[in-house]
């Protein structure tokens, strides 16, 4: 039940974000066209456009939308990593053995090296 908290929190975080993101680059190109082009082009841009219009309310709104979501992401990233489900005990994490099969196809039909039965020796005179 746990993992569909997180995940539902990482959800709507990654929704705020995008959300906040698409609404800043519609307040950037209402600003100026060349702010829009700025915002969609270069990687850091909008962070400078917010700064430069840090006065405007309806701008400093979208940015703390933004910042909300990504802490959202970042605080269900940090929460599935730490609250992992632990593996199995009865698996041992170094053993090659593969699990027996209902399916005929997925087990190695072919005869063993190991269990055919050794050469018998002639006894020496």
């Amino acid at each position: 039940m746990s993992g569909i908290a997180i995940g539902l929190f990482f959800a709507l975080g990654l929704v705020l974000s995008l959300v906040g993101s698409i609404w800043g680059l519609v307040q950037a190109f209402q600003e100026e066209v060349v702010w829009g082009v700025l915002y969609l082009v270069v990687p850091f841009a909008g962070f400078v456009f917010y700064a430069k219009k840090w006065g405007n309310l309806k701008i400093r709104k979208t940015f703390l939308i933004q910042c909300a979501g990504w802490f959202m992401i970042v605080l269900g990233s940090i929460t599935t990593a730490i609250f992992a489900p632990a593996p199995s005990p009865n698996v041992d994490p170094g053993s090659n053995e593969q699990s027996p099969s209902a399916f005929p196809s997925d087990s190695n039909t072919s005869p063993s090296p190991k269990l055919s039965p050794a050469p018998k020796r002639k006894p020496s005179p």
